[in-house]
């Protein structure tokens, strides 16, 4: 049996693995390494001047009772639950999210028209392989024109028939999030718009600090229980001997020995040259000296004209993630260019003058702009990328897992649910996948 066990990568996948296995084992010999600082990975929070940003609009939310009950267990009585607010920028001004009566009848009479057309129009796609196949196919060329070609585009930086029908797939249950919302296709969402049904998304969020403070409690749980966590330990490779590993190497670390390891890192670490890509996010985390108006916890931008992606005002997540009677917002912006990596400012203008002009920010009146790359957000899934994934030839005593190791756009309860099952001795599977 395995008893020396690495999990590379401290994020929400590789803590819920660790707290799980030195739950279930005491002599187990349970190491995390993670390569920054502090636990989180993606769900890390950042805090200046009593103002507290997460990475995006993290919060937790599940339909599945198992994930439920493990964050309940983790939090105990230290979370508050909130609803759900959150608007699509279409047309020139905010609409909820999914959309409702109100948001559509605004919507330009051109594209109303197009989409009472689309309801009746026989599917004109034969087969869904791209992500313009798998929406045209489900919501028509209405909607897809006006929406979802420039987003996706502006998102992902590749045109939507680049695209595997899977990030469309995916996409869509993400941005749902409720399984009580139907918003599949084209005629449910109508039906939802129309006779909407009532449903109250309640979302839980730590009652102190941001999100990272889950995973502050996570990592805790392992060390008292006897596991280590190294921070600031970059994972570069595996160590195998006659197909089987036998440890992680670090840059300027040495190896740790291991019968089992468990890799949240990007894959593309351990296989460079396979071709498997991921996008890397810009945030500017934003401070404001007084409240704005801006009523949403999160929206979405698909103008291809505004340089971001998506705001997140962390007041609506808990109040006192800004001093008292300020503001902040983050802005979520994809780069493809290593110039703005390495100098991100050049870009505070453009963006300066967007958030104006989408009535989100008054330029002159900021307390400050922090700016972040965070690299490998998400997994770019071009058309080829199912047949690569198949291709890996991973060593005995070796699986990935979360987000980045197991290339899968997922969210936070995904990977608690990924982890709780690999730890139960259980499989897994991604949950928009379909046999082809």
């Amino acid at each position: 049996m395995a008893r020396r066990i690495v999990i590379v990568g401290g994020g929400i996948a590789g803590l819920t693995l660790a707290e799980r296995l030195t739950r279930k084992d005491e002599n187990l010999d349970v190491t995390v390494l993670e390569r920054y600082r502090t636990p989180g990975g993606l769900a890390r929070t950042f805090t200046r001047d009593g103002f507290s940003f997460d990475i995006g609009p993290h919060r937790f939310h599940t339909s599945d009772n198992a994930v439920k009950n493990y964050l309940l267990e983790i939090m105990g009585d230290e979370h508050v639950t909130i609803k759900r607010r959150s608007n699509v920028y279409m047309g020139g001004r905010r609409r909820n999210w999914p959309l409702t009566l109100d948001a559509v009848l605004d919507l330009p009479s051109s594209v109303l028209v197009r989409c009472l057309f689309d309801l009746f129009r026989k599917n004109e796609v034969e087969k869904i392989e791209t992500f313009a196949d798998h929406v045209i196919s489900r919501y028509g060329r209405g909607l897809y024109d006006y929406f979802f070609r420039a987003y996706t585009k502006k998102f992902t930086g590749l045109d939507p028939e680049e695209l595997h029908a899977d990030w469309a797939e995916a996409g869509v249950n993400r941005a749902v999030i409720d399984k009580n919302v139907k918003a599949d296709n084209l005629l449910s969402l109508v039906k939802g718009i129309l006779a909407p049904k009532p449903v109250s998304t309640i979302f839980y969020y730590p009652s102190s600090g941001g999100i990272q403070t889950f995973c502050e409690k996570q990592a805790r749980l392992v060390l008292e229980r006897g596991g280590t966590i190294v921070y600031g330990c970059e994972a570069t490779g595996l160590e195998t001997h006659l197909g089987r590993v036998t440890g992680v190497k670090t840059a300027g670390m040495g190896t740790f020995d291991s019968d089992m390891v468990y890799w949240s890192a990007p894959l593309t670490i351990l296989w460079p040259r396979t071709g498997f890509r991921f996008m890397d996010t810009l945030l500017c985390n934003i401070a404001l000296p007084s409240v704005r108006d801006n009523d949403y916890q999160w929206c979405y931008f698909g103008q291809e004209d505004i340089i971001f992606s998506r705001l997140t005002v962390p007041r609506h997540f808990r109040a006192d993630m800004v001093p008292t009677d300020h503001d902040s917002i983050t802005a979520e912006i994809t780069i493809r260019d290593d110039d703005l990596r390495k100098n991100p400012g050049k870009l505070e203008s453009r963006l300066l003058a967007d958030l104006e002009k989408v009535g989100a920010v008054d330029p002159s009146k900021i307390l400050f702009m922090d700016w972040m790359v965070v690299p490998e957000t998400y997994p770019i899934y071009d058309l080829d990328y199912r047949r690569r994934l198949a291709g890996l030839k991973p060593p005995q005593g070796f699986r990935l897992i979360g987000r980045c190791g197991s290339f899968w756009y997922n969210n936070m309860d995904h990977s608690i649910g990924q982890a709780l099952a690999i730890s139960a001795g259980r499989d897994f599977s991604r949950d928009f996948w379909k046999k082809s």
